[in-house]
């Protein structure tokens, strides 16, 4: 079981600051506001300490939102012992069965780029989402840096050739879905899904608690999907470090 006491004795080895307001990139009208954390070292057990409340990482930065107006954005975990995938979810998963699943420790190649930057240029065509091309200094900031040990790649391939790619951290305990990106090309056959999927049965193989799947947003397209993925729980509050979080 996840210990949810935060140890005293040992330094946490992270620097917070709080971010400045900004429109929100989910709902319109709303205005959004972060803190941060900067994790300069973290272990396995502070990290599911800090998950447990609703803590993000990109990197070696850790977020989550504090928003003074607005509490749409709501931590999900999956209970992975008892999920059951819906007919749907069952359908996409046979589906494709012919995807060869790596997981691996998270690396950067021209082959990764190309894929994150057509996923991108895509997904500003159809939903308007902002495009800045990535190159390898900035994939490495976002998703390589810290090189912690629980950080791990799900990479997607058929035929050989790298279709999707999801970023998962994977402690003793749990799993964190960080992001997901795929060949746009193929963005009919449910890789989203898909990847969830895979990374459900890994944790539930492994005997893992729960799947973290980030921020649900009931009136968000892009971010209430994770609902579907049930039995789930909702953190229903941000808790301070020396608070217990409740999950339902």
């Amino acid at each position: 079981m996840v210990n949810d006491d935060l140890s005293r004795d040992e330094p946490s080895g992270e620097l917070e600051i709080e971010g400045t307001p900004t429109p929100c990139s989910y709902l319109p009208g709303q205005t959004a506001k972060m803190t941060y954390r900067l994790a300069y070292k973290l272990t396995e057990a502070r990290y599911e300490q800090l998950l447990s409340r609703g803590w993000r990482r990109f990197g070696r930065t850790l977020f989550r939102p504090t928003c003074a107006a607005c509490s749409a954005c709501q931590s999900l975990r999956v209970v992975l012992s008892e999920f059951e995938a819906s007919k749907s979810q069952r359908r996409i998963r046979t589906g494709i069965e012919e995807t060869e699943l790596i997981i691996q420790r998270p690396t950067v190649s021209p082959e990764h780029l190309s894929l994150y930057n057509r996923y991108h240029l895509d997904m500003h065509h159809r939903r308007q989402w902002p495009f800045r091309e990535i190159d390898a200094a900035h994939y490495f900031d976002s998703f390589i840096d810290g090189s912690f040990s629980f950080a791990r790649e799900f990479q997607y391939r058929r035929d050989g050739k790298l279709i999707g790619l999801g970023l998962v951290d994977m402690t003793r305990n749990v799993m964190s879905s960080i992001y997901f990106f795929h060949d746009p090309e193929l963005r009919s056959d449910g890789l989203g899904t898909y990847s969830v999927l895979r990374e459900i049965e890994e944790g539930r193989a492994l005997g893992r608690e729960w799947l973290y799947m980030g921020y649900y947003i009931q009136d968000c397209g892009s971010m209430n999907y994770k609902n579907r993925y049930r039995p789930n729980q909702i953190l229903q509050r941000y808790v301070s470090d020396e608070e217990t979080p409740v999950w339902q």
